[in-house]
């Protein structure tokens, strides 16, 4: 277990604040995916190019498969987050890192989301609200003073708390 040896900057609770943010948007899709799974499915398969030959059974369990997933995923990641939030606060530099991974792969995502054309309009401005807060996410890890607190002390290269002051 990694003792902090210096109080985390304040732009960490910023970096905390937004990664609980981006959880908040992601489980309120998921709610909003479950409440209109059927018409998320009609919509779904009214904009795909299928084959006559195509099943429509089998495209429409696949594609609800996927929605559900997503609100799996979404418990996932929240257990996730807690650990990566405590894991920041005590300064572990590996979470960090994690943090900005987080950030450019969950931006990626919403990318091919929001071009793939599968979703109505609604979801791409939830999708559009969330890659700004990702963004923002992205922008604040960075910060010298959040940087700066998970750097190696000089000489030590497997230490992974706060630098002391």
């Amino acid at each position: 277990m990694t003792v902090p040896t210096a109080t985390p900057p304040p732009e960490l609770r910023r970096v905390i604040a937004l990664l609980l943010v981006n959880l908040g948007l992601s489980a309120v899709l998921a709610v909003l995916f479950a409440a209109f799974h059927d018409t998320l499915l009609d919509y779904q398969v009214a904009h795909m190019a299928l084959p006559a030959s195509a099943d429509g059974a089998a495209v429409r369990a696949s594609l609800s498969a996927g929605l559900w997933s997503r609100a799996f995923a979404v418990i996932i990641v929240g257990v996730v987050y807690v650990f990566l939030i405590r894991r920041l606060r005590r300064g572990v530099r590996r979470a960090y890192f994690r943090v900005l991974v987080l950030s450019v792969v969950s931006l990626a995502g919403i990318v091919y989301l929001a071009t793939s054309g599968q979703y109505p309009s609604w979801v791409l401005v939830e999708q559009v609200i969330q890659a700004l807060v990702l963004l923002a996410l992205l922008w604040a890890v960075t910060r010298p003073a959040v940087r700066g607190h998970f750097s190696r002390v000089s000489g030590d290269k497997t230490r992974s708390g706060f630098r002391p002051s």
